[in-house]
């Protein structure tokens, strides 16, 4: 039995609630975190959007991530659903190398990507092609400005 399938009887038996085993997931990366660089981490509130109902099939794909050993790999899972043309392997490398100030991006940031492509497939491409500007990133390969060409070698 995953995570998903704990967490649905759980819910049943009212000892939990939905997304419980992405609480589980974010706590078991929170904890991994140094004291130090706690105030450089974000997660939002997932409730309205990857915990949603409506978006069960996309969870059950994120509990499936969890459910690996870590350290997690997003390719390591079979039969992965693709919404937009992406995957959630192809979200994660996308929002990696898109933008160099990034140190890494956790499962539940890469899944919920896939809910936005869903739900606000322009937007969420938009983000996904985003390149910081100079001023936000120093000038260099990942910036906007360099790979319009507007600055040489």
């Amino acid at each position: 039995m995953g995570c998903y399938e704990r967490e649905q009887q759980l819910i049943a038996e009212g000892k939990a609630k939905r997304g419980q085993a992405a609480l589980d997931y974010f706590a078991e990366l929170d904890a991994a975190v140094s004291e130090e660089a706690t105030h450089l981490t974000h997660r939002p509130d997932y409730s309205k959007t990857l915990f949603a109902p409506e978006n069960d099939d996309i969870y059950q794909e994120f509990c499936r991530f969890i459910d690996l050993p870590a350290p997690r790999h997003f390719d390591a899972l079979d039969d992965q659903m693709e919404i937009e043309g992406f995957t959630a392997p192809e979200i994660y490398r996308t929002m990696m190398a898109s933008n160099g100030r990034l140190v890494d991006v956790d499962g539940g940031a890469v899944y919920n990507m896939l809910v936005k492509l869903r739900t606000q497939p322009e937007m969420a491409k938009r983000v996904l092609d985003f390149k910081p500007t100079c001023y936000q990133n120093g000038c260099g390969k990942y910036d906007a400005a360099y790979a319009r060409g507007e600055y040489g070698e």
